[in-house]
């Protein structure tokens, strides 16, 4: 059998962003599925030049030039590979609600696989639009909960393209039972609470660290390590400022010397070193609407046991006693089940056990031969032309010749 060639849409690194790193990710797991390489990647530059150095960077999106998506679905359509895998991202793309997307799914003669990353439960009528207009011209879709195919059926009545629920791929990892990672950060037998990922107003920080004050009450020697650096958005728009509000509250808590913050971008060895060294990971994200998190999905495989608020993501994963969910913007709920996992080392353990085990079918060879096998459906699919067509049409408030952008942008 012929393996199909996907051409992933994305960023890509040395973008250093998450979803970047998803799609290297990806390809590099559905080439090991395929026993050779398979995948290409059209690279979406958001806002400088980057240099690639992998060969399979067969075309770059300049976000700034205004026929960027048109050309970039022409270089598909005369390109080698059978299918497109899209990242959509409402950030990633220029436009309205990154609604010059449309540009390249108009122009695309190859079918196309769309993965959600972001899905609203209330979505504004834009937004609402706008998926299901990519949804229409998509021939297949990835989310990566239920919860995310749920709301795609229930909240933006989305019919017709196979919807395929693939878990966010994780690195193999064995748990670290023996205190090795710690040691080596300098950290022994010590509580080690952590948090990473791009640093951001989003990511409730602040909240956890209001919680330090109780934690190093009862645990003096506890350290909490924000692993990462400012995302580069953000750092354009403001600098540090909030990671620099961020210290200079631990300050006035008097914790400063336990909240210790590792402001470089780790290699993937490196980061999960500082998971595997960790006793409790937290995530307090303050908005419900995530439907993806590959913070928590590393940390349900390498790390502690997981304390996190209940954003869509993290309520399904979590479940069935593989986390502690929180109410979101509460430090003493935070507190509590900190303190919870310190002074009970064996809930601590068979949390960490179940998240581990969940966590094993996330493992990135499994996921990319996942991949691999949809991307094979999508193609072979006889009808997929006619298809494509049909549910486009069905997708759109009414069959009256206008371009999706206008009609996005004319009001519902």
């Amino acid at each position: 059998m012929v393996n199909v060639r996907p051409l992933f849409v994305s960023t890509y690194p040395p973008e250093e962003c998450g979803l970047a790193t998803f799609t290297r990710d990806s390809a590099d797991a559905v080439d090991l599925a395929a026993g050779e390489p398979v995948s290409s990647l059209a690279a979406i530059q958001k806002t400088r030049a980057l240099h690639y150095d992998d060969p399979r960077v067969v075309h770059v999106i300049d976000n700034s030039r205004p026929n960027a998506y048109h050309v970039a679905a022409e270089a598909a359509n005369e390109g080698s590979c059978d299918v497109v895998s899209l990242q959509h991202e409402f950030g990633l793309y220029p436009g309205r609600w990154g609604d010059d997307v449309l540009d390249f799914l108009t122009a695309c003669r190859k079918p196309v696989v769309t993965t959600f990353h972001t899905l609203m439960t209330q979505p504004d009528p834009i937004s609402w639009q706008l998926i299901r207009l990519v949804a229409g011209y998509s021939q297949g879709i990835v989310v990566m909960t239920e919860v995310a195919a749920r709301l795609l059926t229930r909240v933006y009545q989305v019919k017709g393209a196979p919807v395929r629920v693939v878990p966010h791929g994780v690195p193999e990892v064995d748990l670290d039972v023996d205190g090795v990672h710690k040691a080596r950060l300098g950290l022994a037998g010590r509580p080690v609470l952590c948090t990473f990922g791009l640093i951001n107003r989003g990511k409730g920080l602040e909240y956890m660290i209001e919680a330090m004050p109780r934690i190093v009450a009862a645990f003096p020697d506890v350290i909490y390590l924000i692993v990462g650096v400012t995302h580069p958005l953000v750092k354009r728009q403001e600098g540090e400022v909030y990671r620099e509000s961020l210290a200079a509250k631990a300050q006035a808590l008097g914790v400063g010397a336990h909240v210790r913050f590792v402001n470089r971008y780790l290699s993937l060895a490196d980061l999960m070193g500082y998971l595997q060294a960790c006793d409790v990971y937290v995530t307090p994200y303050p908005g419900m609407d995530q439907i993806a998190s590959g913070t928590l999905a590393y940390a349900m495989a390498a790390a502690g046991a997981v304390v996190s608020t209940p954003y869509l993501y993290a309520e399904e994963v979590l479940g069935e006693g593989r986390g502690q969910l929180v109410p979101f913007a509460d430090s003493a709920a935070l507190a509590d089940a900190t303190l919870r996992f310190l002074k009970d080392p064996a809930f601590r353990v068979e949390t960490q056990r179940r998240a581990y085990e969940y966590a094993k079918p996330m493992f990135w060879p499994n996921v990319g031969r996942q991949y691999l096998d949809f991307f094979g459906e999508v193609m072979s699919a006889r009808e997929w032309r006619q298809d494509r067509l049909h549910r486009a049409v069905q997708a759109t408030p009414s069959a009256n010749g206008n371009r999706p952008h206008q009609l996005l942008h004319g009001g519902m």
